[in-house]
């Protein structure tokens, strides 16, 4: 297994015999929406922050198809996607999205697993806000667990540390975990995960490698890549790992 962090939660991943490129977010900086920031000097500022570290093409060659956890324009966007490129998607409602943005091979989970070659894909609870107002505001967004091989993967997605976190480690006891960590946060709730909920999620899996993602990239983050970094440290957690942008992470 091999992951590489391309910017923001865009991934690219080799797994059983796939190449996935997951939640892909390739605009160019400052392309995009400014978010509600909770830090003033933030709003206006325009995500994403930083530029890609490869060129479109390069991170696209060799993708076999697309995992979107959900349609958030800083989780998917159609910019430098060939349109004939497969996409994988939560539901129904995420798969008329993508299909309006003109892609023409969008599947959706229509039960809690897909099949790919060698691969099995199980869509698992995420929790997109720590208040009742933000959950409503950022709507539906999974998870997966990827197994092959006797590896198993597990992509919590947008999320909040809540129940079905703790549920989805106990069922699976997965070697590699990936957080979204930048505690974006916007004025009515926390969205994903800060440092309590990565602690929290280590002490759960003490044996799992877990990789820190979603950092660096949008204004209404509170969280840097260095601060997990520096927290990792201070705590002693050495199962983390903080990849740069552009860097390849080997794993068992």
């Amino acid at each position: 297994m091999k992951i590489q962090q391309i910017r923001n939660a865009t991934l690219k991943i080799q797994y059983g015999s796939f190449t996935i490129l997951l939640d892909p977010w390739l605009q160019d900086k400052n392309a995009g929406p400014s978010f509600l920031a909770v830090k003033p000097e933030r709003n206006g500022v325009r995500s994403p922050l930083d530029d890609l570290p490869l060129l479109p093409t390069e991170i696209l060659s060799d993708v076999d198809f697309c995992l979107v956890t959900h349609i958030h324009p800083d989780h998917f966007t159609a910019d430098y996607l060939p349109q004939n490129i497969p996409v994988l998607v939560q539901n129904d409602a995420d798969k008329k999205l993508v299909a309006d943005m003109g892609f023409r091979n969008v599947t959706a989970f229509t039960t809690p697993e897909i099949r790919m070659g060698n691969i099995v894909i199980t869509k698992v609870p995420a929790r997109h806000g720590d208040t009742p107002e933000a959950m409503v505001r950022m709507g539906e967004s999974s998870g997966y667990v990827l197994q092959s091989e006797g590896k198993t993967l597990y992509l919590a997605g947008d999320t909040v540390y809540f129940d079905g976190v703790e549920q989805v480690i106990e069922t699976f006891r997965p070697d590699v975990i990936v957080l979204n960590c930048c505690e974006a946060t916007i004025p009515i709730g926390r969205l994903v995960m800060g440092l309590a909920d990565v602690e929290a999620v280590c002490r759960k899996a003490p044996n799992a490698a877990i990789i820190a993602t979603h950092l660096d990239s949008v204004n209404h983050a509170l969280l840097s890549s260095d601060d997990v970094r520096t927290f990792a440290a201070r705590k002693h957690l050495t199962q983390i790992h903080v990849p740069a942008n552009g860097e390849w992470i080997m794993l068992p």
